[in-house]
């Protein structure tokens, strides 16, 4: 475990942080099973939490990638929020649903230990990119669910349950993932990702080609969980996404506004699948302002 103090000049004017490096969330020896933290050393109270799950197509990446938390969730460093990236197991190290138990055990090692990194555990989020997309969304529907959590990997007694999903271009089910890839020019996929392929990311995840196995598909499925007592969402995504159509945001967003939950989508006219038009300042305070009014505000 590596304690740093970081001060950013840049947007924060002058905000320091504490930065608490690789700490294990589960009772073994797994780089897979580690986290970074990021405090606000001027906190006199305990800080809400946003964990931040990586993307990669659940097949690489890192809890310390560029581009990741802190680019996206700089204005809520700012604001007083606390941000924890984990690493969890690939589909190279092992299937669906590990990377999920992993997910829901650090939500839970975090809980536990909130006294300790002074985080307030009835305010803590999660919130991802691609893949990381679909793991905090599945987390976010999915409280409760036994068979895709494992609590003898750690604080059995502490809940995965979440207060707020923020879902940047994540898949969702992966039977209709090669249905409405963007045709219309400008925002035209002439080579879109094929799905429904031996060696596609949710091949990969699940073990088998999706079309083979519709029962692991609706597992892994976010959609499937949706209750009326989930927490509210924030779904981004672009339109010209040629990897994760926007088909994937757009019935996730329905469903959960069926099922009376309270959900936003935000469609990024000719954003593919990420990159800066996601990291903007305008979009940062989106995301700040859905996390104060969903981690403070009344439903």
């Amino acid at each position: 475990m590596i304690f740093l103090f970081i001060a950013f000049t840049d947007l924060f004017s002058q905000t320091e942080l504490s930065v608490i490096k690789d700490v294990h969330y589960c009772d073994d020896t797994l780089t897979k099973h580690l986290l970074d933290i990021y405090l606000p050393v001027q906190q006199n109270k305990p800080a809400p939490c946003i964990i931040w799950i990586h993307g990669g197509g659940w097949g690489k990446g890192h809890k310390a990638e560029d581009g990741g938390v802190i680019d996206h969730l700089k204005r809520l460093l700012e604001n007083g929020y606390a941000l924890v990236s984990i690493n969890y197991r690939l589909s190279s190290d092992s299937i669906f649903p590990a990377c999920v138990y992993d997910c829901k055990t650090a939500i839970r090692f975090i809980k536990a230990n909130s006294t300790r990194f002074n985080i307030d555990s009835s305010r803590i989020a999660v919130a991802g990119p691609s893949a990381g997309g679909h793991l905090a969304a599945l987390v976010g529907t999915s409280a409760g669910i036994k068979d895709l959590e494992k609590l003898s990997m750690g604080n059995s007694t502490s809940s995965s349950r979440v207060y707020a999903v923020l879902d940047l271009f994540g898949p969702t089910d992966f039977s209709q993932m090669d249905i409405g890839v963007p045709l219309v020019p400008p925002d035209s996929c002439t080579h879109p990702l094929a799905h429904n392929h031996i060696n596609s990311p949710e091949t990969k995840l699940l073990g088998c080609l999706i079309t083979d196995c519709p029962g692991l598909v609706k597992k892994a499925n976010p959609i499937t969980y949706i209750t009326s007592d989930d927490p509210p969402f924030l779904i981004v995504h672009g339109s010209f996404d040629c990897l994760v159509s926007p088909r994937n945001s757009i019935i996730l967003n329905q469903a959960l506004k069926n099922n009376n939950v309270p959900s936003e989508f935000i469609l990024l006219n000719h954003a593919r699948h990420g990159g800066r038009e996601f990291k903007t300042i305008e979009m940062q305070n989106i995301y700040l302002d859905f996390f104060n009014k969903a981690l403070y505000g009344e439903r």
